[in-house]
């Protein structure tokens, strides 16, 4: 690690003394620990497939919202440049 970084995180003092107890059963450092720890969960994250991700972390919509999408994408299904790139406004 050339530079380090120095951050500030803050924990209940259950998950403090669940992750002080593991660091000293594995003989690693609190800040090993950590970084190794949110390294990892970002690296499996980003190998998640798009309805996986969506899945995890989004919610789902209320009826009335996914009717307005569905309308709009069936607008877009009847258009001769089936192609062209619609922008975030014509979601709106």
């Amino acid at each position: 690690m050339a530079s380090a970084l120095r951050k500030n995180i803050t924990l209940s003092l259950e998950e403090n003394q669940l992750i002080e107890d593991y660091c000293k059963k594995s003989g690693k450092t609190f800040s090993e620990f950590v970084r190794t720890a949110a390294v990892n969960y970002i690296k499996e994250s980003e190998k998640q497939d798009l309805a996986e991700f969506l899945k995890s972390n989004c919610s789902y919509l209320e009826n009335i919202e996914q009717n307005e999408i569905d309308a709009v994408m069936d607008k877009l299904k009847n258009e001769q440049d089936k192609g062209r790139e619609i922008s975030l406004n014509e979601l709106l």
